[in-house]
């Protein structure tokens, strides 16, 4: 039995699955409070923008955000879904927002304590069908179904419930739509302490941009109650081959070289895999507590003539044998020389409500590269703060914004640009103690400063508030010289203007 405050919760859970769309930050400053349905919003060159609601013990709201640019192009955007549960910050759930999409495949796992969530949000104004199906890790079909969607409707369920009804397995859900919507998938967990966890995963587009050549995982850990699981995901109609690769940090005179890690059981520096059409292949470090930790990347290499498939990491922390956070990072293709992403600091401390960004940078070199950092206020103003660091080659190093810039004053917002003269790739990640001192983890959204604007809105498929949660919104100008601005609008599941309270 998990109690009457869990099984509440993921009733809770049920109607907002999925709302994986914002992030919390539990300020005590007071703030003046809006009630609406828009907002407007502006982003500078090199700023941000930042909004959250308020939150509270009212009847819980649920509903989706679209970011609509106005003779711009659209921002980068996150929102992370905060949830409290008997008082205590349990979970938080960091999502990227999202263009649309007609064709997706995720991982997705059915079982005791795990279970996999779908939103959808369609923005037509007429109706959409989509249809789906799902893949055992033999590459066993089955369940093909479909649902209709009404025109600026959303959905969210588990599963294992209608429309979906899945059975106990572990695999790949994939879909299809006759117009572009936009999805997110939620994983969530019950712990050893009855307590629901939920991150935000991978939805691979079909057909998926990043399945040529080696993808790169820029994070593991391993070891003093952390594990690293992956989950490889055939995005293809064939099956498909490649091998797994841990490397480890490196040295300043020594490049960074495949670590000896027990996965799945097996300890050697190469994991080879085959992943039949549609399927999913997960491979797990062991994670034994009284190990010595070890960080770095992770690169998945095609083999000559095959796909590579998509790669997302599930990073766990256990503290006295209870899993008290997870996250999930995605993987980037190794080209790339300069970045932009959110951060921030509240305290240095681990204390309670502390938040602190830190950033990892794998090298994809095979020598050593020069990495450099410079921060900016979310109003564009240069800070006048920078810092370099050096990174072996092949090898990964991790800092906390505060190691890079000590004089940096607590309270700050903004975004930190990262460059270098050869390919990385990097990883960003909010990490917050909660009032038991655990360590949460939220991705953040890292966008390559050289990549092709985006014209059309994003969508955030879901917004939950009030009834122990909260959602913020994180908005920024994520390529060169690009400025932003348009409305955030909020709507209920079918569509109706939603108001809420924010501050």
């Amino acid at each position: 039995m998990l109690g009457s405050n869990v099984a509440s919760t993921r009733l809770v859970m049920r109607s907002v699955v999925l709302c994986l769309i914002a992030i919390l930050t539990a300020r005590t400053r007071a703030q003046a409070q809006t009630v609406t349905s828009s907002v407007a919003y502006s982003t500078p060159d090199r700023g941000g923008f930042v909004l959250e609601t308020a939150g509270g013990n009212a009847p819980i709201v649920v509903g989706y955000a679209r970011v609509e640019p106005s003779a711009s192009t659209a921002p980068a955007g996150l929102a992370i879904l905060d949830s409290r549960q008997n008082g205590v910050l349990v979970a938080e759930a960091g999502i990227a927002g999202t263009p649309t999409l007609v064709s997706g495949r995720t991982y997705a796992e059915i079982s005791g304590t795990v279970n996999t969530a779908i939103a959808f949000e369609n923005p037509n104004g007429s109706p959409v069908t989509v249809s789906f199906s799902f893949t055992d890790q033999n590459g066993n079909n089955f369940g093909q179904r479909n649902f209709v969607l009404d025109g600026n409707q959303l959905t969210a369920k588990f599963l294992n419930e209608a429309p979906f009804s899945a059975p106990r397995f572990a695999g790949t859900f994939s879909f299809d739509a006759t117009a572009p919507v936009a999805a997110v998938a939620l994983r969530t967990f019950v712990n050893e302490r009855g307590e629901f966890l939920f991150v935000s995963q991978t939805i691979a587009s079909i057909p998926d941009p990043f399945s040529t050549g080696t993808v790169v995982v820029g994070q593991f850990v391993d070891g003093a109650g952390w594990r690293t699981r992956l989950n490889l995901v055939n995005t293809s109609d064939v099956q498909i081959s490649g091998t797994v690769q841990f490397f480890g940090e490196g040295t300043p005179d020594t490049a960074a070289v495949p670590v000896n890690l027990n996965v799945n059981g097996l300890v050697a520096t190469s994991f080879p895999y085959s992943i039949p059409a549609r399927a999913s292949l997960k491979l797990e470090t062991l994670g034994a507590v009284t190990a010595a930790i070890q960080f770095g990347s992770v690169r998945i290499t095609a083999d000559t003539g095959s796909t590579a498939p998509s790669v997302s990491a599930l990073l766990s922390l256990s503290r006295n044998g209870i899993t008290v956070s997870q996250v999930i990072l995605g993987t980037q293709p190794p080209a790339g020389l300069a970045f932009r992403t959110y951060v921030e600091v509240s305290s240095s401390g681990a204390t309670a409500g502390a938040i602190q960004s830190g950033i990892a940078i794998t090298n994809n070199s095979v020598a050593s590269t020069t990495v450099n950092f410079e921060l900016t206020s979310l109003d564009g103003t240069n800070t006048g703060l920078t810092a370099s660091v050096v990174v072996p080659g092949s090898g990964h190093i991790s800092k906390f914004v505060q190691e890079l810039f000590p004089t940096l004053s607590l309270g700050f917002r903004g975004i930190l640009r990262v460059s270098s003269t050869t390919s990385i790739v990097v990883v960003s990640i909010r990490l917050r103690y909660n009032e038991r001192g655990d360590l949460l983890m939220t991705p953040v959204p890292v966008t390559n400063e050289g990549a092709p604007s985006t014209i059309g809105e994003i969508v955030f498929p879901t917004v939950v508030d009030r009834a122990g949660f909260t959602t913020q919104f994180v908005l920024f100008s994520g390529i060169t010289g690009q400025r932003t601005a348009g409305t955030m609008e909020f709507f209920g599941p079918a569509g109706q203007p939603l108001n809420l309270t924010i501050r």
